[in-house]
């Protein structure tokens, strides 16, 4: 008889246990944002789980990526199967963990890192990005350092382990979606590129750098791109630096010289496709959907074709294709 009572109480225990933890689960995922028909670029770390066993180059840096990389047209043209980790304000730290995630799910052929966002400092926090970035992060040890890394002196740990936390005021927003896509979302992203059919033309006239004061790249950053550098050396995975063509100004040869440095040192490239805009056959007059910053859909089809070619001369790479 008190062997009878001791196991239902047992399952009981159990039960209650199960039911908590299962309701927990649900209410994080019901209020973390779904970004489905907004800020959908943090959408683009959840869904590359999808992708990754099947992706042989990954490319890592900020929103300059996601709108100017189409993986559609290096599949196409090279056979090069790519998946964009890229979000919007992306640092150098984070860079480095979705790379260093990339590795612990499937072993990229290649790394190609933007070094657009480098130019600023160690003291760079910009929180919705940040969450963009790692709310879709599957939890280990490399999403537990890119927090600590990353959040501001006044944003808790736990409120990035448990959204719910953070997102619990949400409650008066929620919609349908948040409990349609709790625990499934719909694809939004071709392999984490977000198309930009919009078009604002750049000043015409030849691109000139004026980024001034303190053009030295910060320790951080430096210390973040060498830890990238190294780990994919030790992975035997190549690399390759560069930075995304745009018609903005706001950037310094002193960053190309300093990234140009660190490469050699490591004897790996670096290529600043700004000089090239014209072999590209870049027209930012139709090629950038906000003045020159970033690039939209024609620009990106136009640099993809390029950027694969480039890859496929200087780096082995597999032909999915074949």
């Amino acid at each position: 008889m008190r062997a009878r009572e001791w196991i239902k109480k047992t399952v009981s225990v159990v039960f209650k246990i199960i039911l908590t933890v299962f309701l927990v689960i649900t209410l994080n995922r019901i209020f973390l944002p779904k970004y489905v028909n907004e800020n959908q670029d943090g959408r683009i770390t959840q869904e590359y789980y999808r992708y990754a066993k099947d992706t042989d180059v990954i490319f890592a840096g900020s929103s300059t990526v996601h709108s100017g990389i189409d993986p559609r047209v290096l599949f196409d043209e090279q056979g090069i199967s790519a998946y964009l980790r890229a979000n919007a304000s992306q640092t150098m730290w984070i860079s480095y963990y979705m790379i260093e995630d990339a590795i612990r799910c499937h072993k990229p052929e290649l790394v190609c890192i933007d070094m657009t966002f480098i130019k600023y400092g160690d003291d760079f926090v910009e929180e919705p990005s940040t969450r963009k970035a790692l709310d879709g992060m599957r939890m280990s040890l490399s999403k537990i350092n890119c927090i600590k890394a990353s959040m501001g002196e006044d944003e808790k740990m736990a409120d990035y382990i448990m959204p719910l936390f953070r997102f619990h005021s949400r409650w008066k927003e929620l919609t349908l979606d948040d409990f349609r896509y709790a625990y499934y979302n719909k694809p939004v992203t071709v392999k984490g590129y977000l198309p930009d059919d919009e078009v604002e033309s750049a000043e015409e006239g030849e691109l000139v750098y004026t980024r001034e004061g303190d053009t030295s790249i910060s320790p951080k950053n430096i210390y973040y791109l060498r830890k990238a550098i190294e780990l994919c050396e030790k992975n035997g995975i190549q690399v390759m630096l560069f930075k995304v063509p745009a018609h903005s100004s706001n950037w310094s040869r002193d960053y190309d010289e300093q990234i140009s440095a660190i490469a050699a040192e490591y004897g790996v490239s670096y290529i600043n496709f700004d000089d090239l805009n014209d072999d590209i056959g870049l027209d930012y007059s139709t090629d950038t959907p906000d003045g020159g910053s970033h690039l939209n859909a024609n620009g990106a089809v136009k640099f993809s074709s390029y950027l694969g070619d480039c890859i496929k001369k200087d780096y082995k790479v597999s032909d999915r294709r074949r």
